[in-house]
């Protein structure tokens, strides 16, 4: 049985590895071909480019324009010219094999490479070629590759005394210096095949590619050369700016011979395991006894209610690991039940909190005071509307504080608060409270976070203005964090108490009776250590108190308890 899953796991690892290395075969392939394709196609352009800068060069048109009437001297002057232009184009390119310009008007042809002579019995030869670049700037004649362009080019009512063709014809010396970047493997090959069938390019080993036919611009198969009959990995990648297909090929005997080599290894290994499975059964047996013993000694300790258990034991096989793993998960564990305890705590806290404001008269009290003061300046309205956020203020706080709460109802709670103030203090005070974005409406958050801030900013900040206070709540985002800023003009603090303030948030007593440092650390745990409050403020300036919240509503923490 042992064997058998032996050899079921050399098999596996064969065909990962046979699939790994065609894998790297496809990719190297795909990579060499696209590269080659686009510097073909980029080399092409380039060349056509400064073929239709020749072809619109004032030197040509003023000598086919002015031959007839210019002297002999003048003439051979003016053909040299054209020699040494077509000389120039010839040169910015190691793929231009020859640049000639056919002139039929002149019944010359003028090349870069055999200078100046007259068309003659190959006038059709050329005029062949000057339609087919009318049809093509690629074409091909007598198994090479060219570049044409006429000028004019439409032949329809031109005039055949200013006609004539810039031909440049591609070095196939060159070309196959150029496919042969792909022929690293042994018995590989490369083809260049134009899809009309009219040329091929081959480098290294030439199989039969005939019987295929695919229409997908590049794809990867396995071909059986019918000379040989070895099989070949073959990829193709077409080039529509060409209208050419470039095919690389390389032989699955060469590709695969080191897999080969390694099942022989295998076979021999094979053997040796036969001779050591014994001995290594025994030694499991010995080795495997103890470290579970250890293991399961721990666990029963731990199911006892001791979680700072740990395994000292120092291991350097797979049991260290177990240990190790184990050793975390008792820590993760101990910190979840500490993180969990003082969740708990600073939610009675809060909850405490939440109790003494509802029983706590003094806000009431005020409420109706300033009811009574609207009765009896009789501006119902007023009444109305105060009333209404009154009773909107007391349904919201009376309601459980066990539970979180979306963002944009936490917010609605602390603009009524805002308001009914505002309207307490309206002779001395205004409120700025802007609109929460529609963005940030679904963040879940705990409950009863913005509220306090406010009541902060009114008791201690605003308490002593007597005219022109403001507060303001704004929000901003920054990166992936929202900041919600409460701010009053005004007495501030100064800088020793500030710091004072700071220094109570980096407390890590689990009794807080600060309710903003209680805030602090109830975002701290829900959504982690980078979130909390912020505080700046300046003496007789005022305080900016801002809540630090992730933005995104699905990049919370966990679940707060």
């Amino acid at each position: 049985m042992v064997l058998v899953l032996v050899y079921l796991l050399y098999f596996g690892i064969y065909m990962a590895g046979y699939n790994m290395l065609t894998d790297e075969i496809s990719q190297s392939l795909y990579s060499k071909t696209s590269y080659l394709t686009n510097t073909l196609e980029e080399e092409i352009r380039r060349i056509q480019k400064l073929q239709f800068e020749c072809i619109n060069d004032d030197i040509i048109f003023y000598t086919i324009s002015a031959f007839p009437i210019l002297t002999k001297s003048e003439q051979v002057k003016k053909l040299l010219e054209m020699q040494n232009r077509l000389k120039i184009l010839h040169e910015s390119s190691t793929y231009i094999d020859e640049v000639f310009v056919c002139i039929p008007g002149m019944n010359r042809k003028i090349s870069s490479v055999d200078g100046v002579e007259l068309v003659g019995e190959k006038n059709q030869e050329f005029q062949n070629m000057q339609e087919k670049s009318l049809l093509s700037p690629i074409f091909y004649d007598q198994g090479s590759m060219y570049l044409g362009a006429t000028y004019p080019n439409n032949i329809v009512n031109m005039d055949t005394a200013q006609m004539f063709t810039l031909v440049i014809r591609l070095s196939e010396k060159e070309l196959k210096k150029e496919l042969n970047f792909l022929g690293e493997y042994p018995d590989s090959g490369i083809k260049l095949v134009d899809c009309g069938g009219k040329y091929e390019l081959n480098v290294g080993r030439d199989i039969n590619l005939e019987g295929i036919n695919s229409t997908k611009e590049q794809w990867l198969q396995q071909v059986t050369d019918e000379k040989d009959h070895q099989k070949y990995t073959v990829f193709k990648i077409n080039s529509a700016f060409l209208n050419m297909d470039l095919f690389a090929y390389v032989s699955n005997q060469t590709v695969y011979r080191n897999l080969q080599i390694y099942r022989n290894i295998f076979f021999i290994c094979l053997l040796m395991v036969m001779l050591m499975m014994a001995v290594y059964i025994y030694s499991l047996h010995v080795v495997i006894s103890h470290p579970i013993k250890i293991l399961v000694k721990t666990i029963e300790r731990m199911e006892t209610g001791n979680l700072g258990v740990r395994i000292e034991e120092k291991r350097e096989d797979e049991f260290g690991y177990v240990y190790i793993a184990f050793n975390r998960m008792a820590e993760s564990l101990q910190n979840q039940m500490e993180i969990n305890y003082k969740q708990k705590l600073l939610t009675q806290q809060a909850e405490l909190r939440h109790l003494q404001s509802q029983i706590n008269p003094h806000f009431l009290y005020n409420s109706f005071f300033t009811l009574y003061r609207m009765a009896k300046d009789e501006d119902c309205e007023g009444i109305v509307e105060f009333s209404s956020y009154l009773s909107e203020y007391y349904r919201y706080i009376t309601k459980s504080a066990r539970s979180d709460t979306e963002l944009k109802t936490e917010v609605e709670h602390a603009r009524r608060y805002a308001q009914i103030q505002a309207m307490r203090f309206k002779r001395r005070l205004t409120v700025e409270f802007e609109e929460l974005p529609e963005e940030f409406e679904k963040i879940t958050v705990p409950r009863l976070i913005v509220h306090p801030l406010l009541e902060n900013a009114f008791e201690h900040g605003l308490n002593n203005v007597e005219k022109g206070g403001v507060l303001r709540v704004w929000y901003e985002r920054k990166e992936e964090k929202l900041y919600i800023h409460v701010q009053d003009n005004g007495v501030g603090m100064t800088a020793a108490e500030l710091e004072t303030l700071k220094e109570s948030f980096r407390q890590t007593e689990e009794t807080i009776e600060n309710g903003i440092c209680n805030i602090d650390r109830r975002l701290k745990i829900k959504f982690g250590e980078e979130y909390g409050i912020e505080i700046s403020a300046e003496e007789g300036r005022g305080t900016v108190c801002s809540l630090v919240l992730p933005a995104d509503s699905d990049e919370q923490g966990g679940e707060y308890v």
